[in-house]
C-alpha cells in the first residue's frame, strides 16, 4: 500500500512539474512570436521607407488624400480615390472631386495637369521627412506644392496659387502603379 501510495505522490508532482513546464512554453512562445512580430514590422517599416525615399527621389508618387482642409481650418473627409496630388517626374496634377455631383472635371470637381518645375527635396533627420516644394503650371493656373512626407507613407500638402487661399491635402503617398485613383478631365 505505501509502494502505491509513493508511486501516485511521485505521478502527482510528476503531473504537476509537466504542467508547469508545459505553461512556460506557452508563455515562452507568445513571448518568442512577439519578438518575430516586431522583427517583421521593423522590416516592413524599413521597406517602405525605402520605397517612400524612392518616390521623392525620382518625383513620382501620388498622394491619396483622405482629408481636405481649406485656409480658414474647415476640413473634410474626401474620398482619396478623386482627391489626390500626382508627379511623374515631367507632369503632374493635382485633383479635388466629390462623390455628390459632377463637375467641370466629370468628378465633382477640378483636375488642373501640366509641367513639373523647380523640384526641390530635403530630408529632416529628426523627424524622418521629407519636405518637397515644386511649381506645377496649367491651363486652370499655377500652383505651388509644399509636402511632408513621412518614411512611413503620411503626407500633408498644401496648394497655393495666385487665388487667395490655400488648400491642403492629408493621406499617404503611394507609387503609381499601385495608386487607386480616378483622374477625371483636365482643361
Amino acid at each position: 500500500m505505501k509502494k502505491v501510495i509513493t508511486i501516485m505522490a511521485a505521478l502527482l508532482i510528476a503531473m504537476t512539474a509537466y504542467s508547469q513546464e508545459q505553461e512556460l512554453t506557452k508563455k515562452e512562445k507568445k513571448k518568442l512570436e512577439k519578438e518575430l512580430r516586431k522583427e517583421q514590422e521593423a522590416k516592413d517599416a524599413e521597406m517602405k521607407a525605402q520605397v517612400v525615399a524612392l518616390m521623392i527621389e525620382y518625383q513620382r508618387f501620388v498622394l491619396e488624400a483622405d482629408r481636405l482642409r481649406d485656409s480658414k481650418g474647415t476640413q473634410v473627409q474626401v474620398s482619396s480615390t478623386i482627391n489626390f496630388i500626382a508627379s511623374d517626374s515631367i507632369t503632374g496634377v493635382i485633383q479635388i472631386g466629390s462623390n455628390s455631383y459632377v463637375g467641370m472635371n466629370g468628378v465633382g470637381g477640378i483636375t488642373a495637369e501640366g509641367p513639373v518645375s523647380n523640384y526641390k527635396f530635403t530630408y529632416n533627420e529628426k523627424s524622418k521627412a521629407y519636405n518637397v516644394s515644386y511649381n506645377l503650371r496649367s491651363t486652370l493656373g499655377n500652383y505651388d506644392i509644399r509636402m511632408t512626407v513621412f518614411s512611413d507613407g503620411r503626407a500633408d500638402a498644401t496648394v497655393s496659387s495666385n487665388w487667395p487661399g490655400q488648400l491642403n491635402y492629408s493621406g499617404y503617398v503611394v507609387p503609381p502603379a499601385q495608386s487607386r485613383v480616378y483622374k477625371g478631365t483636365s482643361y
